[in-house]
C-alpha cells in the first residue's frame, strides 16, 4: 500500500509539472524555477535587457540613459521617447525598480554586459548628473544600476586592456567621459565589493554560466559570439579576426563604436536567442567590407527563435544575410528615437522572399512620428509597438511566449500575451 501511495504521489507531481508547462501563467510577472525570462525594458532613455536564467542566475545587458532629451533635440533632427513611466526617476532608477520586481531571489546581478561605450547603452553624463555617495563616480545608466544593486561580474568589449582600436583612455579623455566614468566605477567596485571586470571571451561558453544549480540545466549555455573584430566561427570555441584595429581607424585615429559591439547567443534546449548591441550590416555605398559584421556573425549563430535588432533597427543594420541566417520567429526592436526602425529594414523583416514563415515583430516604443512617416503597412506588421517586451521560455526550452507589460502606479502589469511559440 505504501509503495502504491509513493508512486501515486510521484505520478501526481509529474502531472502537475506537465500542466504547469502546458498551461503556464502568462498573467504573472514573476519568474519560476526552470523558466528563462528575458525582459526588454522600456525607460524611454536608451536600452536595457534583464535576464532571469533557469536556476535564478541573473544577467543584465546594457543600461542606457540618454539624459536630457532637450539637449539631444537640439543636436539631432529626430523626436525622442519621453521618460517612462515618468520623469520622477532616472533611467537607472527605473531599471532597478523593474529588476527588483522580477528578481528571482536576492537583489544581486550576477553578470552585467555592456555591449559598447555609447550613452544609450551605458548612460550619459551632463550638468545634472549626480555623484555617488562614495564620491568615486557619477550615477548614470549602468553605474547607477550597479550602485543600487550589487554586480558580481561586469563584462564589456575591452576591459582591462582598453586598447582596441586605440588607447581608449586617450580616445575618450574629454570630460565628462562616460568611458572614464565606467572605469572609475569598475575600479571602486573591485576594491570595495569584489566586482570582477572582464572582456567578453569570444567562442567561450564557460564565462557566463549558471550560478545556482547548473547540473539541473545541462542544456543551457551562453556563447560569446563577438567582441571588437573577433568573431566566433560557429565551430566549438574557434574564432577569427574579421578586422584589425588599424583598419577601423581613420586618418585622425577616430573610429565608430557600433561595429565593435559585443554579441552573444543564449541557448536553452531547442530555444536560441541572439542579441548584438549596435553591430552593423550595411554593404556598399563606399563603406569598407568590415562594416558588415552582421554577415559573419549570423553565419556562426545560425537559426534562432528570437533576436533583437542590431542598432535598434537603424538603416545600417539588419541586412538580408542576417535575417536569412537567423530566420527568427520573433523579433524584438528596442527603440527610443523616430529613426527606429529604418523603412527598408521593415521591408526586409516582413518579406517572405528572405525566409519563409510567420514573422512576429515587437517593439518597445515606436514613435508616433515613425508610424505616420512609414504608414499603415508598417503598423500592421507589428504585434505590439509599445511596452516592456518579455520572452518567457518554459522549462526545457521547447516552448515560449511573448508578454507585453506596462508600469502602472509603479507596478508591472502584463497587458497582452502572445503564443505559444514552438522551438525548432
Amino acid at each position: 500500500m505504501k509503495t502504491y501511495i509513493f508512486f501515486l504521489l510521484i505520478f501526481c507531481a509529474s502531472i502537475t509539472r506537465l500542466q504547469a508547462q502546458i498551461n503556464p501563467d502568462t498573467t504573472n510577472i514573476q519568474w519560476h524555477q526552470g523558466y528563462l525570462d528575458i525582459h526588454h525594458i522600456v525607460t524611454g532613455s536608451g536600452v536595457s535587457t534583464f535576464f532571469a536564467l533557469p536556476d535564478g542566475t541573473t544577467m543584465i545587458v546594457d543600461a542606457g540613459d540618454i539624459g536630457d532629451v532637450a539637449f539631444r533635440r537640439n543636436s539631432w533632427p529626430f523626436t525622442y521617447t519621453l521618460p517612462y513611466p515618468n520623469n520622477t526617476k532616472t533611467a537607472g532608477q527605473w531599471i532597478v525598480d523593474y529588476v527588483q520586481q522580477v528578481m528571482p531571489s536576492k537583489p544581486v546581478i550576477d553578470y552585467a554586459l555592456i555591449t559598447h561605450y555609447h550613452d544609450d547603452h551605458m548612460g550619459i553624463i551632463n550638468a545634472g548628473t549626480k555623484t555617488a555617495s562614495n564620491g568615486a563616480y557619477k550615477l548614470s545608466g549602468i553605474t547607477e544600476v550597479g550602485d543600487l544593486v550589487p554586480i558580481k561580474k561586469l563584462i564589456d568589449r575591452n576591459y582591462p586592456y582598453n586598447n582596441f582600436p586605440t588607447d581608449l583612455k586617450v580616445a575618450y579623455k574629454n570630460e565628462p567621459s562616460i568611458f572614464l566614468n565606467l572605469q572609475k566605477f569598475i575600479e571602486f567596485q573591485k576594491q570595495r565589493n569584489g566586482l570582477i571586470g572582464e572582456q567578453l571571451k569570444v567562442g567561450a561558453i564557460d564565462q557566463i554560466v549558471l550560478k545556482n544549480n547548473p547540473s539541473k540545466y545541462p542544456n543551457f549555455k551562453v556563447r560569446g559570439v563577438k567582441a571588437n573584430g573577433t568573431i566566433w566561427t560557429g565551430n566549438e570555441n574557434e574564432t577569427f579576426e574579421f578586422f584589425t584595429a588599424d583598419s577601423v581607424l581613420d586618418a585622425k585615429k577616430r573610429f565608430n563604436e557600433n561595429p565593435l559591439s559585443l554579441a552573444i547567443k543564449l541557448s536553452y534546449g531547442k530555444f536560441d536567442y541572439f542579441t548584438g548591441g549596435d553591430n552593423t550590416g550595411l554593404q556598399g555605398y563606399g563603406l569598407p567590407t568590415w562594416f558588415d559584421v552582421e554577415t559573419p556573425i549570423s553565419k556562426a549563430v545560425g537559426k534562432v527563435e528570437v533576436t533583437t535588432l542590431d542598432h535598434h533597427g537603424c538603416r545600417d543594420a539588419t541586412n538580408e544575410n542576417f535575417l536569412r541566417n537567423l530566420q527568427p520567429q520573433v523579433v524584438v526592436e528596442q527603440t527610443w528615437s523616430s529613426n527606429h526602425p529604418g523603412e527598408e529594414v521593415v521591408h526586409r523583416l516582413i518579406s517572405d522572399h528572405i525566409y519563409q514563415g510567420k514573422k512576429n515583430l515587437f517593439a518597445t516604443n515606436i514613435q508616433e512620428a515613425t508610424k505616420a512617416t512609414i504608414g499603415f503597412w508598417f503598423t500592421d506588421g507589428f504585434k505590439s509597438m509599445f511596452g516592456h517586451t518579455i520572452v518567457r521560455v518554459l522549462p526545457g526550452g521547447e516552448t515560449f511566449y511573448v508578454l507585453i507589460a506596462e508600469t502602472i502606479d509603479n507596478k508591472l502589469n502584463i497587458k497582452k500575451a502572445f503564443g505559444p511559440f514552438q522551438c525548432q
